[in-house]
Parts: C-alpha cells; structure tokens; sequence
C-alpha cells in the first residue's frame, strides 16, 4: 500500500520506525554523519538495521550519501532540507517527552529554551547542521 493522502501515514512511512528517527536524530541533534558514528550509538543498532535504515531514509530524500574524497572506502551522509525541515516537530516531541517521561536525559535548560522561543532555538539547531556539515561540503 502507498503510503500517500495521509499526512500522518506519509510522516510515519518516513520515520514511523524507531531507528529512522534515532538516525534522524543523530543527524540533526548530535552531527553524526559517517556510519561508524551512527553504529556507535548507544541504543545499540544492529549493522543490518543501520544500513537498511540509512538507504530508506536516502531513498525518501531525507539524507545525501556521499563518498568520502580522502578516503575512498567511506561514505557520509548530510541532512537534507526536508530532514532539517523536521526540526520544529522533533524539536516539540522531545520537549513532550521532557514533560512527560521523568528518566528522559536532557539539559534542563533545554525545554524552558525551545518553549521561550522555537523559531530561535531551531536557528540554533540549523547553525549546528551547518558548522557539521562544514567540513565535508569542503571535501566534495
């Protein structure tokens, strides 16, 4: 089945699965970007799921891969702007998990920061995706 029409059943085709948005996650809030870092994540992904799942979110337009030019045997990835355009909704489920799950591991100055001003704090979060990518939009 197609997963079109629905706004929910499109976003859930997306990243519905858990080690989608762990790596979207990833990708956005922690500047991982080669698949060794996405493997060393301490939710443990399995080296089938990871690969898997960075070719499903390649194919949805979600991330780039691109081959490392100084070393060959290597790929990165790079959000794309349909990943970054994720960031409020992302940005809004953590704060609700900051408010409703007590062992959720955040800085407490993160939700009071996202809830005083989203639009500023994912202008925060697009620099970061920049000043990481930085370094490899200068390799290609």
């Amino acid at each position: 089945m197609e997963w079109q029409g629905c706004p929910v059943r499109y976003a859930a085709g997306i990243f519905g699965d858990k080690w989608s948005f762990v790596l979207l996650r990833d990708v956005l809030l922690h500047g991982k970007r080669y698949y060794g870092d996405f493997l060393a994540s301490e939710e443990g992904i399995s080296t089938n799921v990871l690969a898997s799942r960075l070719a499903d979110l390649e194919a949805s337009g979600m991330l780039t891969r691109h081959q490392d030019p100084e070393k060959r045997s290597r790929v990165f990835y790079l959000p794309t702007r349909k990943a970054r355009d994720l960031l409020p909704a992302l940005l809004a489920m953590m704060v609700w998990s900051v408010d409703h799950d007590p062992d959720t591991k955040a800085p407490e100055s993160f939700a009071p920061f996202v809830k005083q001003d989203m639009a500023r704090a994912v202008r925060w979060y697009e620099a970061q995706i920049d000043k990481a990518n930085a370094p490899l939009l200068d390799k290609l």
